[in-house]
């Protein structure tokens, strides 16, 4: 075993050593409501990281005998998830324990839905590591790939279950599942096979034919299509933060294939006009309590702007005081100052969809500035090891497919952190890993999974 993979397990155990302090201070602040919970069993709580532990040292050894050069993902990828779910677990306990006991026993439940969603996953990834072969095999099925995507929206749009007037999932008995996710995914992986495939053709058209025609519709055209094809899907679901992470993806794309400024400009119009387009058109009108008629997209940029407006005297939020969420987050991180209140130290349950919109104002209050900040440090250093095993392949598909990857991951984590904090309107998507969700759990980790093989072939090509 070399040294890297020895200390990619020395770093897992020190995960799991910090992951056992933080059960052990959550099992001991709400021990009543475990011991009600797990019907007088209340010491399987620590069975989670142990779990885990195993879970990922048998991935550092199979990547170890599978060759994969990379090191550093699964420690990352295993502190991430392991702190959303002693999170959701913390906000469980809090929840039954201060403000509504059926709350609490719900939110209990999505905790251990999102530990079978980890079970899964994690099964998932095993299965791509062991016996997925060459992951250039995903360039030849790109336009079935694209396909597929575009079929999973139009089914959403025609079947999909509506929340907070919202269509963004299907129920399949059982199972809610999330096609946003796959989408992103999917499409990543078209762009990269396409762009790799009709690079040469695209700079020739530019070079031959000059400004007026740099986006030649010959090549440009089925992107093109496609974009629009998502978008004005994506709008007839009225979910904003899928929007803007596709629109992002497929931009950045563009550019990371074709080096151009001019996809750059051209998109940025696009989404200025497509804002402003939605700001007014957007359906789902909403009457304020000044009997003012707001669409969905209007009244998140009037929270955004504002969202300490709409509430009565007391405080208490009104039907126009839709900020209600934003405003107790912020309020939360404020809490937090700089070592945070402690872990199941502050009252971050009170924030509405705490488990999964706003997750990172809990941590923020828990743990305060340097825990908000050392779970960035975390995303940055993931999100740059994936861009350092793009560096490092030589193959053009794996190159602009871990790229891909590693910018969309990029996009989401920014996109729902700078709602949190009230930098761009709140969009509602997921923090990766982080937030419960199983469908959004299980995608990341295919992407990291993907990610991995591209390291695998990296090395191979430099053993060769």
């Amino acid at each position: 075993m070399t040294f890297s993979r020895r200390r990619e397990i020395w770093l897992l155990l020190l995960v799991f050593i910090i992951l056992t302090l933080g059960y052990a201070v959550v099992w001991q602040a709400y021990l009543p409501a475990w011991r009600i919970l797990y019907h007088g069993n209340d010491r399987l709580i620590f069975l989670a990281p142990g779990v885990m532990l195993v879970a990922w040292v048998l991935t550092s050894i199979t990547l170890s005998v599978r060759r994969c050069g990379e090191t550093l993902l699964i420690p990352l990828i295993a502190l991430l998830i392991g702190l959303g779910l002693l999170f959701i677990l913390r906000l469980a306990g809090g929840t039954y324990t201060f403000l509504n006991i059926e709350e609490g026993n719900h939110l209990f439940g999505q905790y251990q839905k999102q530990l079978i969603s980890f079970g899964v996953s994690w099964a998932v990834l095993m299965g791509m590591i062991l016996l997925w072969r060459d992951y250039r095999s995903l360039a030849r099925y790109k336009y079935l790939l694209a396909m597929t995507a575009v079929v999973l929206l139009l089914i959403t749009t025609a079947f999909g279950h509506v929340i907070g007037g919202q269509t963004l999932a299907l129920n399949l008995g059982p199972i809610t599942f999330q096609p946003h996710d796959p989408v992103k995914l999917l499409l990543v992986v078209f762009m990269a096979a396409y762009l790799v495939e009709k690079q040469e053709l695209i700079s020739f058209a530019a070079g031959k034919y000059g400004l007026l025609t740099r986006m030649d519709f010959r090549y440009m055209g089925p992107l093109v299509a496609l974009w629009i094809m998502v978008m004005a899907i994506i709008f007839r679901h009225g979910d904003l933060g899928a929007a803007l992470l596709l629109f992002g993806a497929l931009l950045g794309m563009l550019y990371l294939g074709t080096s151009r400024k001019i996809y750059v400009y051209t998109g940025l119009a696009l989404f200025i006009i497509g804002g402003i387009a939605a700001f007014t058109l957007s359906g789902g009108a909403q009457k304020t309590a000044h009997g003012q008629t707001r669409n969905r997209i209007q009244t998140r940029i009037a929270i955004w702007l504002n969202p300490w407006d709409g509430k009565d005297p007391d405080g208490t939020p009104t039907v126009e005081g839709k900020g209600y969420q934003i405003t107790q987050s912020l309020i939360a991180i404020g809490n937090g100052r700089a070592v945070g209140a402690g872990l199941a130290g502050g009252a971050p349950e009170r924030i509405p969809a705490i488990h999964t919109d706003m997750i990172y104002a809990a941590i923020s209050e828990d743990l305060g500035l340097v825990g908000a900040i050392a779970v960035l440090c975390v995303f940055l250093t993931l999100i740059g090891r994936i861009f350092s095993v793009s560096l490092r392949t030589g193959d053009p598909f794996g190159k602009l497919l871990a790229a891909g990857l590693g910018l969309t991951l990029a996009l989401q984590t920014w996109v729902i952190l700078a709602g949190v904090l009230k930098l761009i309107p709140l969009t509602g998507i997921t923090l990766p890993f982080v937030s419960y969700g199983g469908t959004s759990l299980f995608v990341n980790l295919v992407l990291i999974g993907i990610v991995l093989k591209i390291a695998e072939v990296s090395r191979d090509e430099v053993a060769e």
